[in-house]
């Protein structure tokens, strides 16, 4: 579980997520493909063209900060983005480089108002959310190897 002050930290980034979550995410995607391409063939690219992507994931990590004293919250969005992630095939080593390049994408769009300490708290963040995700996946692939 996260500590008060981590918390607190992402707590004090939704204004900005409000703000500029769209440019996060499309930066994010953008250098994630270029710096891993390996990743690219996981990500449905029309989704990528339209601009659902980038807004669904600017409104997942807005949801995230609005809610992290209360992740349970986001269950019923998390178990619809594990069906589409195991669809996918993603796995929960892509979890590392996906946090690195949204914090590199933090950094980049919100420069110095972004600082190394809530860069630390969305690590922190980010690694249990990940957690959260990575065990749905794992429910939603047993639930498919049983229905097979």
């Amino acid at each position: 579980m996260l500590d008060a002050k981590t918390i607190e930290l992402v707590k004090s980034t939704v204004p900005a997520i409000r703000e500029h979550g769209l440019t996060i995410t499309k930066t994010f995607y953008k250098n994630m493909f270029e710096r891993s391409p390996e990743i690219v063939p996981f990500f449905n690219m029309d989704n990528q063209a339209t601009g659902k992507q980038p807004k669904a994931l600017a409104m997942t990590v807005l949801a995230a900060a609005e809610n992290i004293d209360h992740l349970e919250k986001l269950a019923p969005a998390v178990e619809k983005v594990a069906i589409t992630h195991c669809n996918c095939n993603i796995v929960p080593e892509q979890y590392p480089i996906i946090g690195g390049h949204l914090l590199d994408a933090f950094k980049e769009v919100l420069g110095d108002a972004i600082t190394d300490e809530i860069i630390e708290a969305w690590a922190k963040a980010y690694d249990v959310i990940a957690e959260i995700f990575i065990e749905a996946e794992k429910k939603e692939y047993a639930r498919r190897a049983n229905n097979a």
